[in-house]
């Protein structure tokens, strides 16, 4: 899903992390470590930021949506690659739900 606004939003949440690190990383400096060390111990201290990510998607609410339509597209990748297995499924589930349909309708009527 590329639109727009969830693009912006990434973008923003990017520049947030990168801007906290720097701030944690300032007053690493300020503590007296050296320039590296600094560094490190700034990402130790916000933590994982993949993790952080993950859960501010998941608050804006649209990570559902997203994993539902990378399930999609999976699933049509697959079936692409293999037209015999999905000529297969698709006339078993044809054959299924009109063979259902039509007992039902038979039991239906009476």
């Amino acid at each position: 899903m590329k639109w727009w606004p969830i693009t912006r939003r990434n973008a923003d949440l990017e520049r947030e992390l990168q801007s906290d690190l720097e701030l944690e990383e300032e007053e690493q400096k300020e503590r007296g470590l050296p320039t590296e060390e600094a560094r490190y111990a700034a990402r130790r201290a916000l933590g994982n930021t993949a993790l952080i990510r993950e859960q501010t998607y998941e608050a804006w609410g649209w990570a559902p949506f997203e994993r539902l339509w990378q399930d999609v597209r999976f699933a049509f990748r697959k079936l692409h690659r293999s037209p015999g297995f999905t000529l297969t499924a698709v006339l078993l589930l044809a054959l299924g739900i009109g063979a259902s349909t039509t007992v039902f309708s038979i039991l239906d009527s009476r």
